[in-house]
């Protein structure tokens, strides 16, 4: 049935259909639009559901077909079927099983929603199952031989459907959100393409300002860019479907970077760690997936890396420069050696090292300052207290700390001696009782001295 057939249907349809509606958030308010009822044939699969974009890449570049020619065909028959075959896998995802919830009721528990020439923008896995349960049980599923549907205003445009699409939130015990893929390919189209006010998009998918929009497709385009460039296999997504928060926190440092040579060298090294996350490295502790420790490590490491693959020597020069920073470094043969996939693990285990070495380095040089910190911070708390009101247990284990601090002091100083043993836990106890021993039985757990405590003489 062509397009304009079933156009023709659902105007006769709307023409018999009774009061009753249903109300829809359409152009940023909600409105009542009227149910119909229909052939669970009559409707179409629509190809641009958010759902649905990973697969149909993956079918239309398996099948060598051009996105654009499909969505324009979308009234044929191998469409719809392929559309079809594609979303009845989702409608039985044990995220958000629709399939089973209507093979249990079997009954529609919600009206579709359709555009005025029967293209569906809401309920395409419903559609899916429907179909799937009635043709396998027609006596048990007759409930789905004719579908409700809510049906769009006939001025609707491709804009609308997008926005009611984002918008509207299915029920929450068979509800299958987005993939972060389909999610930031979605926010793209409606950005990009279809060119839909930002502020309609930011409310559709409860984004709190423009550059939350911006990052998000930001964040797919690296992912993009790294099936593209790095893996050599564009647009299979499925590659990727596991690794949202590595390629978010990625794109958040590689923003941060400073200069040319330093984003192309993190951009191509952060490619070869994802692709070597597969082989059990924990590459999401460290830079380009976390802020970097010390924070010139972006810059050390990567003149590190190129002096450890031999493409640097101390005091060489590149084009006549001195090589003592990344704008001097050999660039494109930096890329080449990181774009082998081959020496994936190699590479980033290598890129590992590096980074925890200077971690260990800037951590060394910072303990003498903050050593001080410390010992200023102890002074002043020694200033503060009175000797005669701590306890001899407290007196004991201070002195010890300090008299091992002064062999510190001393070693520093130049003074260097014997440091003194710290007492042990049984010489503080001892000295505790010698100090004040009915206090320390009362303060005692052991039986024996709680007597003892009871029993001491008065006087």
């Amino acid at each position: 049935m062509s397009r304009t057939q079933v156009a023709n249907e659902i105007q006769a349809a709307l023409e018999k259909a009774g009061a009753q509606g249903t109300y829809v958030l359409y152009r940023g308010e909600y409105q009542e639009m009227p149910i119909i009822e229909v052939p669970i044939e009559l409707p179409l699969f629509r190809p641009e559901n958010g759902r649905l974009i990973t697969a149909l890449h993956g079918y239309l570049r398996e099948q060598n077909l051009d996105e654009k020619t499909f969505a324009e065909r979308i009234d044929e028959e191998w469409v719809q079927q392929a559309l079809w075959d594609l979303l009845l896998p989702l409608s039985r995802d044990p995220r958000g099983s629709i399939y089973d919830e209507l093979a249990r009721q079997a009954q529609q528990t919600e009206p579709l929603l359709i555009t005025h020439d029967g293209v569906v923008v809401n309920g395409n896995r419903r559609l899916a199952a429907m179909r799937a349960l009635y043709q396998h049980d027609s006596k048990r599923y007759d409930g789905f031989a004719r579908v409700r549907a809510t049906v769009l205003p006939a001025d609707a445009t491709a804009e609308d459907a997008e926005y009611v699409e984002s918008a509207l939130q299915l029920a929450p015990e068979t509800k299958l959100a987005y993939t972060w893929i389909n999610r930031r390919l979605k926010l793209r189209r409606q950005h990009r393409d279809l060119k839909l006010p930002v502020a309609s998009i930011l409310e559709s998918y409860r984004l709190p300002d423009e550059a939350a929009l911006t990052r998000e497709i930001a964040e797919i385009e690296l992912a993009e860019a790294y099936l593209r460039d790095y893996l050599h296999t564009p647009e299979d997504y499925q590659r990727v479907e596991d690794a949202e928060t590595a390629f978010v926190a990625f794109n958040e440092q590689l923003s941060q970077l400073q200069g040319a040579a330093l984003g192309r060298f993190w951009r191509c090294a952060g490619y070869t760690m994802i692709h070597a996350r597969e082989q059990g490295i924990p590459v999401r502790e460290y830079f380009p997936f976390v802020p970097p420790s010390p924070v010139h490590a972006p810059e050390s490491a990567m003149i590190e890396f190129a002096r450890s693959r031999g493409l640097s020597r101390d005091g060489q020069k590149v084009d006549g420069q001195k090589v003592d920073s990344v704008e001097a470094l050999p660039l494109p043969a930096i890329e080449r050696l990181l774009s082998d996939q081959a020496s994936a693990r190699e590479i980033t285990q290598e890129l590992i090292d590096i980074l925890d070495q200077l971690r260990i380095e800037a951590n060394y040089q910072e303990m003498p300052r903050r050593l001080l910190k410390h010992v200023q911070k102890a002074r002043k708390l020694a200033e503060k207290l009175e000797a005669d009101r701590l306890s001899a247990d407290q007196k004991a284990k201070i002195g010890s700390e300090l008299a091992a601090m002064g062999y510190h002091s001393r070693r520093f100083l130049g003074e260097e001696g014997d440091a003194p043993a710290p007492l042990s836990p049984t010489q503080r106890k001892w000295r505790k009782f010698r100090e004040e021993p009915r206090r320390f039985c009362h303060e005692s757990s052991n039986p024996l001295l709680r007597w003892m405590e009871r029993h001491w003489p008065t006087g």
